[in-house]
Formats: structure tokens, sequence, C-alpha cells
């Protein structure tokens, strides 16, 4: 494929015309170094191609092409183009895969699993995320989403603190952050893993885009693993491209009063596999099961064991905790402290706990 990257990027830019039918004209076309050497008839073998829109590929602007990348290259970002070896093989086998992609850090060669959910998850869906992103991350698998508020955050957050490797894919310009309160995370990201979008620079976070984006998390993934989700859920509709691309689905089940569970009980019921545990997951795969060290309790005082015994794995509020320990609140909120700096429990939003 001789055509330049620039006239690539802004052939992209063409009403009318998507991935499928840029490759099936380059396919068709493959000597060709400046698509103005083509004439309309030429283009209008191509399926799909309409005098109209060759009309509109003749006419394009190609100093588009030229200023994305040059906005891309001040940010250190480079554009891969379906043709390079670069390009991840895993997403080149999906049929509506992107012509190229803008991407800031490193591609890795290993088996990654998406992780997606709701953007307002409970105290039970944060928990769920941290407790299998550790796992999956320390079974060496990678994790790709979308950088969207909820579990998306929370997944890339707990592959960076645990060391992982993870690929944040962007429904906008890979120079913008979205949303704005993970810029940190975002450079984090970058430091050991990736930041991918198949939009130019400067592209806003438009509604159109996300549902693209979608199919590249999925694409660049072994399956889709979602943890909470609502009837409307992005990640419904990111676990239905992960079918349409024969990736393997995998739900967290919840309160069947919960509407964040509505659209995980929806895919189990139509054939994802249920998760309980990571090994769920690995076993699909024919991965070898995890094996954790267990981290033992450290040592308490009375009052504060006589606290953690009322404490589990379902958000419980401090108002209660005084209530069923007979404490009041000062000395209820001190031998909490003391339990959250021995790593014994976590503190959840609203005054509520769970156990780490």
């Amino acid at each position: 494929m001789k055509l330049p990257k620039h006239q690539i990027v802004s052939l992209s830019n063409v009403k009318g015309i998507g991935p499928g039918k840029i490759r099936a004209l380059l396919q068709k076309y493959p000597n060709t170094d400046c698509l103005s050497k083509l004439n309309a008839s030429d283009m209008m073998q191509v399926r799909g191609i309409t005098r109209e829109i060759a009309n509109s590929i003749k006419m394009m602007d190609v100093s588009i092409g030229k200023q994305s990348l040059a906005d891309a290259e001040k940010i250190n970002a480079r554009y891969i183009t379906y043709w390079d070896d670069e390009f991840p093989d895993s997403l080149k086998r999906v049929f509506d895969s992107p012509i190229g992609i803008y991407i800031i850090g490193k591609l890795k060669d290993i088996p990654k699993l998406g992780v997606v959910g709701s953007r307002k998850p409970t105290p039970y869906g944060k928990l769920t995320c941290n407790n299998l992103t550790e796992k999956l991350v320390k079974s060496n698998l990678g994790i790709v989403s979308g950088l969207a508020r909820g579990i998306d955050s929370l997944a890339h957050g707990v592959a960076v603190k645990n060391g992982g490797y993870t690929i944040a894919v962007m429904g906008c310009g890979i120079n913008i952050c979205y949303p704005p309160e993970n810029r940190s995370l975002r450079e984090k990201i970058i430091e050991t893993g990736a930041i991918i979008s198949e939009f130019p620079p400067g592209t806003p976070p438009d509604s159109t885009n996300f549902p693209k984006r979608n199919r590249i998390i999925s694409g660049l993934s072994k399956g889709i693993l979602v943890i909470e989700a609502g009837k409307k859920s992005g990640a419904v509709i990111t676990a239905y491209l992960a079918l349409d691309q024969n990736r393997e689905v995998f739900a967290v089940p919840g309160r069947i009063d919960s509407e964040q569970s509505y659209g995980c009980h929806k895919l189990i019921q139509q054939g994802a596999k249920l998760v309980t545990s990571v090994d769920d997951v690995l076993e699909e795969f024919q991965l070898p099961k995890a094996t954790f060290q267990t981290e033992l309790i450290p040592e308490l005082t009375d009052a504060e064991s006589d606290l953690f015994k009322f404490i589990s794995n379902e958000a419980v509020h401090i108002d209660h905790l005084c209530n069923i320990s007979g404490k009041d609140t000062p000395e209820v909120l001190t031998n909490l402290l003391q339990l959250e700096l021995k790593g014994c429990i976590i503190q959840l939003p609203g005054k509520n706990f769970t156990r780490r």
C-alpha cells in the first residue's frame, strides 16, 4: 500500500466512505500513491462507491490529513494504519476494523480482556471490579476499557496500581482528556500502557463516537467482562459487538432488584458466561487457574476485632455499625480509621464501609 498516511486520514473524512470502502478501494488500486491520479470511473469500479462519493474523493482536502498528523506529532502520538505491521492483529480481524488509529504509548502482544460497566456503579460493583481486575492483572491479562466514569476508570486504575498493562480507547481525539477528571489516570496509563483513538486530534467527545469506540475495545480483546449495566448501558452494546466479533462475553450477576444489574442479567439469559470468580474467565481461555497468596489479617485490638466482625463485602453505613455494636459514633469512627489504615476495610462514599 503506497498511499501516504495524510491522504488516508483525509480520505477517512470524506462523507459516505467508511473503512470497508477505503480498504476495497486501496485493494483495487494498491500501487496508487495519490488519489488524484484516479478518475471517478476508476473509483466507481469499487462496490459501494457512487459517482457522488468518487467526486468527493477527487475534491477532498488533503490538508486535513496533514494537519491531523502534525497535531498528533506534537503530543508524541503516532498514526498507524491497517496495513502497518504494528496494527493489532486482533483488531485487523474485525470486519469493520478502523482504517487507522492514533496511539500514545506502547502496544503489547499479550492476551487482553475488555472490562466495562456502569458509569454509576454501586458499592458492590466497585468492590467486584476491584477484586476481579486485580486478579486478572495478576494472571497476566491486559485490561482494555474506555476511560469513562465508573467501572471503566476503576478497571484502568486497578490495572495501573498493580503494575498491569492497560489500554484506554477514547471516543474523542487523542489529545483530549475525557472525562477531564481522569487526566492523572490518563498520564499513568501512558507510562506503561496505551491510549488509542480512531478519531483525529481535536475531535470532541460526541455521543455518536462511543459506539465506534466500543467496537475497538472488543476488537482488541479476547472477550468482554461486564460489571453492572443498566437497560441502556453502553457496556451492553460493547458486549453485543463482542458477540458479533466472535469474542467471549462474561457478565457478573447482581441483585435482582438492582437497575444496575439489569443488563448483566439480560446478557446471562442470552448466553453470556456468569462470572463468580476470576477462574470463570481463565478457564474459558484455557489459561491456568489463578493462585494467590492469602493475605493475613493484621493484628487487631479487641475493639477493632469486635467492630470488624460486623463488616462484610456488602456496604454498611456507620450509623448501622453504631447501632449493632452499641458504641457511640466517635469510638466507632476511631476504630474504623484504624481498620482502614491496617488495610482491612475500604471506605465508600456516604460513610459506607466494606471489607477490603
